[in-house]
């Protein structure tokens, strides 16, 4: 059998913090912000803003204030799982 030769690979180690996010959990094991206050969720309301197209018009009331109708974009870390891998030739290819 050919020995594979091991290539140089690099490890990127990240870590994230709630802090990162300005949050912490608060004695009731709630999140809280770091100032303090609480976060209100209202899925009620999220519900109604993702069911709007972008452009829509908002309902009026105090949470829809400063907010965009329509559902965020949402990034997914494991992209690599979603999307099957390429065949060894179209790689060939590609370079």
């Amino acid at each position: 059998m050919k020995e594979l030769t091991k290539s140089p690979s690099k490890f990127l180690h990240a870590a994230q913090t709630l802090a990162d996010f300005g949050v912490k959990r608060g004695a009731d094991g709630k999140f809280v912000r770091l100032d303090g206050s609480r976060i209100k969720n209202n899925p009620a309301y999220k519900e109604w803003l993702y069911r709007l197209k972008p452009g829509e018009r908002l309902p009026r009331g105090r949470y829809f204030r400063n907010k965009k109708p329509g559902r965020p974009i949402m990034m997914m870390d494991e992209f690599h799982y979603l999307v099957p891998p390429l065949a060894a030739g179209m790689m060939k290819s590609m370079r």
